[in-house]
């Protein structure tokens, strides 16, 4: 199988399509790119702004070109010696009616052919919580009238532009008493079989296509849609009941995607959804169109080593193959899956152990037991809450398993012991299957089952019991078995990185996707160690620094560092611009409250740019206050996304827009002042990640517009429309700060084509050993070695520079005084190029740090 050498993460719609996307193969192939990263292409609801809501896998999205597009983008990319990995999406579909399988289940309930696709929990009516209010509340304001689908051909009731289908056996019932014009559609309906769909629709279509039945339908339809009580009756009976949003954390009878209920979920697990799901993919496989994979949210589903396993088999050995999975500081990929990888958020981690100050009073004594606490208490809130639903259905179930009928205790004791060994769950799954337990899982469960039983002794027997039923293989305790492992990993996702995270505001560095809430840094040590783990475990995984999911892009993140450097400092910076912000704080001056302000000034600088124009700040201020609405919402402490308090909002976004205005220059001032060494120390520490990500064990991935600065918020923010700029010839020597984009794109165009060519085998391969410096400036900078028995690299990168900073982007010759790289013993002496600059180094016994970063911040060294 052809490894990438690199990919460049693109993400489709917003602007972007195919053809736009073959504009950019000139700019991807200088930079040393060998695959493009193509986000969902597979047809999503209209206007879709990420494609992870897809209504058809057999076709792919007429909005990017559709399938011929997509074919000439591919011989573009072919005819300049790329190839292209697709993303794609196995756990959900989009709740739409748009997505004509879900139209299906909503018209004709459990004889829908498309009925076992979807995870729902039959027989109950299937809830379609897409209103703004109850059914009932929405009737009497008029919103809800009867109508005829005119392009899906049936009756049905209209909300807004929605038209949910109504079972055709209650036709006599909506039609009753209408002109004999109609009677044609209730002969028809009455014998309607879900099996012949389409000749039902075809029929009502030629019934209803003279003006004089059209003209008698729209008269009945009028009249009937002003009979409210007639309405409601005919809705009881439907399969299927519209109930307000609100009411989804409650009462809900599908399994969604976290808690979003317009994706729900499907059973990939049956092999005629399978099939039905990868039958175009595998044709573009097979086509030779489609080079490599990305499965999403692998978590999600119910036997993540048999679907995978299938994909392998159907996709064949030399497709590329790589899984979104989260993965603990203490955990690695199953050894089972079939796979190349992971989609590396775990390298984003490992790179804070680098760039992060482990002697930092950050990490107190009690930091990790908070954080714990917090974290357990983030999860019963969204347990009890968000997924509350979730739980009562898993309470159901695992009264069953001692119980025929359901009885054994009550349910509230049954959730409480849900609840609290999900919140106790250290990873986010385990993967028992019908396969039995491996050693690992089984532990894990042991771990937690003791962890809740001290949580909550008074349901500890229940808590037993569960995970008894969990470990057992017979058959009863299958689905809740399934049902538990797919929910607990959606918890601790919404828990830790869309709670927690929004909450913690002393070092927002920390807060991203796929770090531990406990994690305190490592320092070069454990980045060595994890290096080491990456290369003889997981070398084929990419190494991310940027995504369309992390909180904050890779060179935001990268000054954010800084702050562990200068904890005191920062501090006293905030509490200063607390007093000059005073007179800004609204709804009586309690908002936003201290910790808001802290995590909101961190934040703001992570996107303040290197030299602020006066054209930048109404950009800056419109993004903050959108990102602030955004962040207070995942917070759930004073709104949130289903109780939103606008009131309260508006005083956090209004603070936001009044401290960034013109007229609050004192502020301006002092914060740019302040800012400036960190974002300058930041730079460097962007730089030094750039060089680790292309050199170190792993595949580099590069976000769209993240080979130049980077400092984008999460999600919308993340997927802006960029431009690509042309690389310099070569890297600036002794650069400024200005000169940073040019120096980070001309640094991944020359390490990656480095890389393509007589560096592949090296790189792709190489022994990674950690390299000793020696001398006062050792903590300072890292260093390690790939080698192969034809050729070597070293890679070497500053750190912890916020007080040692020199002209530009430089660090203080003196830093370096006295402070050596040792050549390893059984390294024989080499002359060395260092691409960065161009120059030549002699390797000796120890060779002096001064002399290989003189001119640029960063070295990457090969043998000549």
């Amino acid at each position: 199988m052809p490894l990438p050498n690199a990919t460049y993460r693109l993400q489709f719609r917003n602007g972007m399509d195919f053809e736009r996307a073959a504009g950019l193969i000139p700019h991807l192939v200088g930079l040393g790119i060998s695959h493009l990263y193509a986000s969902p292409i597979f047809s999503a609801v209209s206007g879709s702004t990420h494609g992870y809501d897809i209504v058809n896998f057999s076709e792919i999205d007429p909005a990017l070109g559709g399938l011929e597009g997509f074919r000439r983008l591919v011989g573009e990319l072919k005819a300049h010696g790329l190839g292209i990995i697709l993303d794609i999406v196995p756990n959900h579909m989009a709740a739409h009616l748009e997505n004509s399988w879900w139209h299906s289940v909503v018209e004709w309930g459990q004889s829908s052919e498309f009925a076992g696709y979807f995870d729902i929990d039959w027989p109950q009516p299937l809830t379609l919580p897409f209103l703004g209010a109850s059914f009932e509340e929405e009737l009497s304001a008029g919103k809800i009238r009867l109508a005829f689908d005119r392009d899906r051909n049936c009756l049905a009731f209209a909300y807004y532009d929605a038209l949910y289908p109504l079972k055709p056996t209650s036709y006599p019932a909506a039609l009753e008493g209408c002109s004999s014009a109609l009677n044609g559609l209730v002969t028809v309906a009455i014998t309607a079989e879900a099996s012949n769909a389409g000749a039902f629709h075809a029929e009502l279509s030629s019934l209803v296509e003279s003006s004089s039945a059209t003209a008698a339908l729209d008269e009945h339809l009028r009249r009937v849609s002003t009979d409210k009580p007639f309405l409601q009756r005919l809705h009881a009976m439907q399969h299927w009941r519209l109930t307000s949003w609100k009411t989804a954390r409650d009462k809900l009878s599908y399994r969604r995607f976290f808690e979003i209920t317009g994706l729900v979920g499907l059973r990939v697990e049956d092999p005629a959804v399978f099939e039905a799901t990868h039958r175009l993919l595998f044709a573009l496989v097979e086509e030779g169109l489609v080079d490599g994979l990305r499965v999403d949210h692998i978590d999600g589903l119910a036997d993540p080593e048999r679907y995978l396993q299938q994909l392998r088999e159907r996709a064949g050995d030399r497709t590329y193959l790589i899984v979104e999975k989260i993965l603990e500081s203490d955990e690695s990929l199953p050894e089972e899956w079939p796979v190349d990888g992971s989609t590396g958020y775990e390298f984003i981690s490992t790179l804070a152990d680098l760039l992060s100050e482990e002697a930092s009073e950050l990490w107190g004594d009690g930091h990790q037991a908070a954080s714990e606490g917090a974290v357990i208490e983030c999860k019963l809130q969204v347990l009890s809450h968000n997924f509350n639903a979730e739980v009562t259905r898993l309470a159901g179930l695992a009264a069953r398993l001692q119980d025929a009928d359901g009885r054994w205790q009550d349910q509230e004791r049954m959730a409480a012991a849900v609840r609290q060994l999900i919140a106790a769950m250290p990873v986010y799954r385990t993967y028992l299957s019908d396969r039995g337990a491996s050693r690992r899982d089984s532990q894990r469960l042991d771990e937690i089952e003791a962890k809740a039983r001290a949580a909550a002794p008074k349901v500890n027997a229940e808590i037993a019991m569960i995970v008894d039923g969990v470990k057992a293989n017979e058959q009863p305790a299958a689905e809740f078995r399934t049902r538990f492992q797919q929910i607990s990993g959606a918890v601790m996702a919404k828990a830790v990185e869309d709670t927690f995270f929004y909450r913690r505001g002393d070092y927002l560095a920390a807060n991203e996707v796929g770090a531990a809430p406990t994690w305190a840094p490592g320092g070069v040590d454990r980045f060595h160690e994890r290096m080491r783990e990456r290369a003889s475990r997981s070398p084929t995984s990419l190494s991310a620094t940027s995504t369309h999911d992390t909180k904050r892009g890779e060179d935001a993140r990268a000054r954010l560092h800084v702050i562990s450097e200068a904890p005191d400092l920062w501090a006293k910076a905030v509490g200063r611009w607390r007093d000059i912000n005073r007179a800004r704080r609204q709804a009586g001056g309690e908002a936003p409250e201290p910790s808001v302000q802290q995590f909101l000034y961190q934040s703001l600088l992570g996107t303040w740019p290197i030299a602020l124009l006066e054209q930048d700040l109404p950009a800056l201020r419109e993004r903050m206050a959108s990102f602030a609405v955004k962040a207070l919402r995942e917070a759930k402490l004073r709104t949130s996304w289903d109780a939103p308090n606008e009131q309260y909002e508006a005083a956090v976004s209004g603070f936001l827009r009044a401290i960034l205005d013109r007229g609050n220059q004192a502020f301006l001032d002092d914060f740019e002042k302040t800012v400036v060494p960190f974002i300058r120390a930041g730079l460097i520490n962007s730089l030094s990640q750039t060089l680790v990500k292309l050199t170190a064990p792993g595949i580099p991935d590069i976000y769209q517009g993240s080979e130049r600065l980077d400092l984008s918020l999460v999600d919308p923010d993340n997927r802006r429309v960029f431009s690509p700029r042309p690389s310099p010839a070569e890297l600036p020597q002794h650069p400024t700060t200005a000169d940073f984009e040019d120096c980070k794109q001309a640094l991944i165009g020359l390490c990656l084509n480095f890389r393509r060519e007589r560096g592949a085998d090296l790189l792709a391969r190489g022994e990674y050993r950690p390299l000793c410096l020696q001398g006062p400036g050792t903590r300072h900078a890292a260093a390690f070695m790939r080698r192969t028995p034809d050729a070597l690299s070293v890679t070497l990168v500053p750190r912890l520079v916020f007080r040692h900073l020199g002209d530009g982007l430089s660090v203080r010759s003196d830093l370096w005084r006295e402070t050596y790289l040792s050549w390893p013993a059984d390294c024989g002496f080499k002359r060395l190029q260092n691409l960065a600059t161009g120059g030549t180094v002699h390797s000796q016994h120890q060779i002096p740090v001064a002399e290989i970063l003189d001119r640029f911040p960063v070295a990457f060294l090969v043998s000549q």
